[in-house]
């Protein structure tokens, strides 16, 4: 039984968290998952819609409601100034 909330395959949505070095957000495919002492459970994914790829803590992943091919669809929100 593993102790990773996403398996190996499954789609996540990493949600944009600002500062330098963070995440695009949008849909990922979990490729692996790695222990880590110091953040938790990491997951190394890979951008659904592009090339990149990263490790990212489980804390900072979510399940995604709809298909990846919604959320690219899906406009963004603009703020209004």
């Amino acid at each position: 039984m593993s102790d990773n909330r996403y398996a190996v395959g499954s789609t996540v949505y990493i949600w944009r968290r600002p500062g330098p070095g963070t995440a695009t957000s949008g849909a990922y495919a979990v490729v692996a998952h790695y222990p880590s002492e110091s953040s938790g459970r990491l997951y190394r994914v890979r951008s659904v819609l592009g090339t990149e790829e990263r490790m990212v803590p489980e804390a900072e992943l979510s399940a995604v409601p709809r298909s990846a091919d919604a959320i690219a669809r899906t406009p963004h929100k603009r703020r209004s100034a």
